[in-house]
């Protein structure tokens, strides 16, 4: 999404703010004169809108939306059962996104007519992707999960502890997030790296027109593995 940010370098209250004006009139204007075309950074606005969209932000809330930040469930799940649910929430918004695309391919090579309903399942594909990529990036936050400690961006630490958020200090919450996606946080640059990775495979998925995503478990094993030791180990 191409704007001007008052501070580029580093996440903060006043961007943020200023970027939620921004989707929410963008938003609005899907259904103007624009609704026939997908704008330019849609991805990236459908990505950001899972904290915003009053769809998707009563999931903050709900047992069953703490996956979409990849947070822990308040009731009964352990830090094995909730990465379990937030991985497979990923894979499967991933492999949604895979159908609609392999959908929309299949279409253009048989040269039917495309227009609104092409648009439609491509950004329908984008909403997909964009749970699935949200999900992945917060769990790069250090509000939302500890990862053992790491220097590299491409070898992230793995995942030690992933928190309930109706435990937690929600202003602290947000400071935290901020801080992990400062442009030189390493959780920030490996939250990037990942997301580049899981596009990447995900375009070589359509490319060979596969069914499921291709590598995913070695994405899995490299961007969020489970650590065998404790939250304090």
């Amino acid at each position: 999404m191409d704007r001007k940010w008052g501070n580029k370098g580093r996440s903060n209250e006043e961007d943020n703010n200023n970027l939620v004006k921004e989707i929410i009139l963008q938003e609005l204007s899907l259904f103007g004169e624009s609704f026939h075309s997908l704008r330019n950074g849609y991805l990236v606005r459908e990505t950001v809108a899972v904290d915003l969209d009053p769809t998707k932000l009563r999931h903050h809330f709900m047992e069953s939306g703490q996956k979409f930040h990849f947070m822990r469930r308040v009731k009964g799940a352990t830090i094995k059962q909730s990465h379990a649910e937030c991985v497979n929430f990923i894979l499967e918004n991933v492999n949604i996104w895979l159908e609609k695309m392999n959908r929309l391919v299949h279409q253009r090579r048989h040269s039917r007519s495309g227009g609104a309903q092409s648009v439609g399942i491509s950004r329908s594909a984008a909403s997909s992707m964009a749970l699935a990529l949200h999900a992945l990036q917060d769990s790069f936050s250090s509000a939302h999960t500890k990862r053992a400690p790491f220097s590299n961006a491409n070898y992230p630490g793995a995942i030690r502890e992933i928190f309930i958020y109706s435990d937690q200090d929600h202003n602290k919450h947000s400071k935290n997030d901020f801080g992990s996606a400062d442009e030189n946080s390493v959780l920030s640059q490996a939250a990037i790296r990942a997301s580049a990775e899981l596009l990447f495979i995900c375009a070589q998925s359509v490319a060979m027109r596969a069914s499921t995503v291709r590598q995913w478990s070695s994405f899995q094993d490299k961007w969020l593995r489970l650590s065998v030791r404790g939250p304090n180990g």
